[in-house]
């Protein structure tokens, strides 16, 4: 916003001096030529003064009538394709509100010299003063609309939509806010009323399919989660008080826990997510990812790591967005939401590992749910995760690895007697993991669990799990990585151990004596 201001102040002395050094180059010229004094220019009989009064008053009238048509059609319009809080920023804004005041005081002042201008009276002051004012309003015009062009467009509203919200935020968060109950409830108004407008531009674009505009409206409410963190600790407690209003959908005792938990913004943002979630999924993909990738962002940030409710608060949406994707039967954004997921897990597994066991359930459940709706595809994704998951609690030693790892080996038990080969591939390929760091315990366990399997399964899985020798998938995808890929030095590990597994499938039983 500053920077506009700037840029216009810069275009208007620019535009202004341009027409000086034109103006006063070319009389000097004519003046010079003609030998005539410049002091006569002054001089005006009633002919003249009325012909310039008319002349003036002309060109302010079209000058108004330009400058608001610009903005009854503009704005309005602008404002009823992303949000009528367009209408309130631009009427409060300073350089608007100091551009057509200016045009329509010039207006009336030439108005008046034309009414004052009598053959035996002519008012100088008044006609000179027009003048400089139809002078000064047409240098502006240019830059002006520019700048109104700039002001409409979507990026400015979310970054005014910001700066509110982050205003408001410090504003409560000064000392002695919480004894200023209604400034502080003023406040808070302006913080929801802000998110929930920053999340219907997003759904708006999304409508238009204006993925650019969408996807900055989640990295603003981000950035706006960011701010809120920063400053919560300084919050009074009376600001944690959820107003029921802000959440109609919501029942008194839910209302009740994000008072107690003190997560009602956090509750807020993430529903608005949600939202967006909801308008992007299957329509635009790549908006879907961003609303993902930002919960994830903002649950691994510190200040949301620290706080238990907010934790919960992460996991309960990713179930809900994954819950969503599903029953939209979206399996792309699924794919997605399960990939960003696991890495949220995999930073709490040091800190919280008995919330990442959680997870662990939550992806076998899900991957039921998807087996269900005829989504085999998310059942191997799903199961290639938690493989990742277990194994990077191997390597960090946590302290849940043993209770994920047994959560893995029974991950296709509603599957019944049949195997789904995508779970025994990531089951082949942890135990290739394990063979390479020495973990021979659960190899063995991993092997008893696939020894059952049919041969020629055995077989398809290892002509599949070694032909694949490049770790980017053939297809652009948000995860750019083939999900059956094996580095080379542990691929040599899996060829050995599904040979193993091959040559007691097919060897003899041994005789009774």
């Amino acid at each position: 916003m500053k920077r506009d201001s700037l840029n216009f102040a810069r275009g208007v002395v620019a535009f202004a001096a341009v027409v000086l050094v034109i103006l006063f180059a070319g009389t000097w010229l004519d003046l010079a030529a003609y030998g005539y004094p410049p002091a006569h220019l002054a001089v005006l009989g009633y002919t003249d003064a009325r012909f310039l009064a008319d002349l003036t008053n002309r060109g302010l009238n079209q000058l108004v009538a330009l400058s608001f048509t610009v903005v009854a059609i503009a704005v309005p319009l602008t404002a009823n394709l992303y949000s009528l809080k367009f209408l309130d920023f631009f009427i409060r804004d300073r350089i608007n509100a100091a551009v057509l005041s200016l045009v329509v005081l010039a207006d009336l002042v030439s108005f008046w010299t034309v009414y004052a201008l009598k053959q035996d009276f002519i008012p100088f002051t008044l006609l000179y003063v027009s003048l400089g004012l139809l002078f000064l309003s047409l240098c502006l015009l240019f830059p002006y609309l520019l700048y109104v062009f700039r002001f409409l467009h979507p990026n400015t509203l979310l970054s005014r939509l910001e700066d509110e919200i982050c205003q408001g935020i410090r504003a409560a968060a000064r000392p002695g806010a919480g004894l200023r109950k209604a400034r502080l409830n003023a406040n808070r108004r302006v913080v929801a009323t802000g998110i929930e407008h920053i999340a219907n531009i997003a759904v708006r674009s999304i409508e238009r399919t204006d993925r650019a505009t969408a996807i900055a409206s989640v990295l603003s409410l981000e950035r706006v989660a960011r701010a809120y963190w920063q400053e919560k600790g300084h919050l009074p407690l009376i600001w944690f008080h959820a107003d029921p209003g802000v959440f109609e959908g919501f029942s008194s005792p839910a209302v009740a826990d994000m008072s107690a938990k003190h997560t009602w913004v956090e509750m807020l943002l993430f529903w608005q997510l949600r939202g967006i979630l909801s308008a992007a999924v299957p329509r635009t993909h790549d908006v879907a990812d961003t609303a993902a990738r930002a919960l994830r962002h903002l649950g691994m940030s510190a200040p949301a790591r620290a706080d238990p409710a907010v934790r919960e608060l992460v996991i309960d949406y990713f179930n809900t967005f994954i819950r969503l994707a599903l029953s939209r039967h979206d399996g792309h954004t699924a794919f997605t939401l399960f990939d960003h997921y696991r890495l949220y897990a995999e930073s709490l597994n040091a800190s919280d590992p008995g919330l990442v066991l959680q997870i662990a359930y939550y992806f076998e459940y899900y991957s039921q749910v998807a087996f269900d709706s005829g989504l085999p595809f998310l059942v191997k994704a799903a199961a290639h995760d938690l493989g990742s998951l277990v194994q990077s609690a191997y390597e960090t030693q946590a302290p849940n690895r043993q209770k994920l790892f047994e959560r893995f080996m029974h991950f296709d038990s509603y599957s019944g007697s049949r195997p789904l080969l995508g779970v025994k591939k990531a089951q082949a390929i942890l135990a290739s993991y394990f063979l390479g760091a020495g973990q021979l315990e659960p190899v063995e366990i991993i092997r008893r669990g696939l020894a059952g399997l049919d041969p020629a399964l055995l077989a398809e899985m290892k002509d599949d799990l070694l032909h694949i020798q490049r770790l980017a998938y053939w297809e652009i995808n948000e995860r750019q990585a083939h999900i059956d890929y094996v580095p080379d030095a542990q691929r040599e590990r899996l060829r050995e151990f599904l040979d193993s597994l091959l040559a007691s499938s097919v060897s003899p039983p041994l005789g009774n004596g």
